[in-house]
């Protein structure tokens, strides 16, 4: 399990899962300790649905790859599991368990995403977990077919048992804005990005706009909001740039937040903006779509995939073009209600009862007959 995106996929497959299969004991490992893994305790979740609690160290990588080849693989294998789903794109060698590797990070192979000198390194290394995993793993799914032609040809490997599940959102979002789409007349002036926060994130790049919107006519108000994990030192740097811009007031950190307050920012923005340099699915867009909030991203990876048309997308490294962009969407109200249209008729590709189906099914081809 991850942290952030990867966390809420996690958490929505392995409920979904269980409740595809009500007959199936399905077990989610998690690690003690970890803040956003500790959350799982509180969780709502169906009667099949189990938490495995590995030990703290395992949040380092070297403590969980021993963990996982040793005391984890012995219980599989007394517990006679049937089929293991690793969210990661990897395998544990030599566990003797059909795998399901399911691929939701372009990281690796997304150098424009890398801002450490140690992060060739690391993206090589797992590359390498990857390309293990396409040879041996008995299923490999990908999250969006972006990502999978990415990792397919970069690793000159096309797994003969494989295919594409799309993230999702819930049901109840779904149904809730095809009765009744959240109103956006009188929403206040303001943007929103709710995503783990890094630099190749790029929430710098749309405080950079800030000055210019401010600016403009009917923008003078204007307040972004960032939700979502941020590391201490980064959350630093950001409110530093913003004070030097002049915008302190208009930028507001919010952290990670709970997921009702994360409803009532997509409820009250007049646009969400996701310009990440590296995401294999973009599922806060797809979120923002339920609540009848216009999307601008980036145009690159999955997003203009999965989010079609009902996105205004721009190049993600063009300034100016952001600017106008969120001046367009925010100020033009019938551009908006068109946006919100076209969003409420994306909605119904991705659900996560469709996506726990589909990995249920993948795990019903692979898994070991008693």
């Amino acid at each position: 399990m991850g942290s952030g995106g990867g966390y809420t996929v996690g958490i929505e497959l392995f409920r979904h899962i269980a409740l595809a299969r009500p007959t199936w004991k399905v077990t989610l490992a998690v690690i003690t300790g970890n803040a956003l893994h500790e959350e799982a305790k509180s969780l709502s979740l169906p009667a099949n649905c189990h938490l495995h609690w590995a030990p703290a160290s395992t949040a380092n990588i070297r403590a969980r790859m021993v963990y996982e080849r040793g005391e984890f693989a012995t219980r599989a294998r007394n517990n006679h599991i049937s089929a293991i789903l690793q969210l990661n794109g990897m395998i544990i060698p030599g566990i003797g368990i059909p795998t399901i590797a399911h691929c939701q990070d372009p990281w690796p192979y997304r150098p424009e995403a890398w801002d450490k000198k140690t992060d060739a390194i690391k993206a090589f290394l797992k590359r390498r977990a990857n390309k293990r995993a396409f040879r041996q793993a008995a299923f490999v799914g990908w999250t969006s077919g972006y990502l999978k032609d990415l990792m397919c040809g970069r690793l000159g490997i096309t797994p003969k048992n494989g295919g594409v599940i799309y993230n999702g959102i819930p049901d109840e979002w779904i149904k809730q804005a095809q009765t009744a789409m959240p109103p956006y007349a009188g929403r206040p002036l303001e943007i929103v990005t709710i995503s783990n926060v890094a630099p190749y994130k790029q929430q710098e790049m749309v405080i950079r706009a800030i000055p210019e919107l401010l600016k403009r006519p009917g923008l003078m108000k204007l307040k972004y909001r960032i939700a979502g994990h941020c590391p201490p030192a980064y959350a630093a740097h950001l409110k530093q740039l913003a004070t030097q811009l002049g915008v302190a007031d208009a930028v507001v950190l919010e952290g990670r937040v709970s997921r009702e307050r994360i409803v009532q920012l997509f409820s009250m923005a007049r646009c969400y903006v996701l310009m990440s340099k590296c995401e294999s699915f973009g599922l806060p867009a797809i979120e923002a779509m339920a609540f009848g909030t216009p999307v601008i991203a980036a145009d690159c990876c999955a997003i203009p995939e999965v989010c079609g048309k009902a996105a205004q997308l721009c190049d993600m490294d063009d300034l100016p073009g952001l600017v106008n962009t969120i001046a367009k969407v925010v100020l033009d109200s019938e551009l908006a209600e068109q946006m919100r249209l076209e969003g409420l008729s994306t909605l119904g590709q991705y659900s996560w009862t469709k996506a726990g189906e589909q990995m249920a099914e993948a795990i019903d081809s692979v898994a070991k007959t008693k």
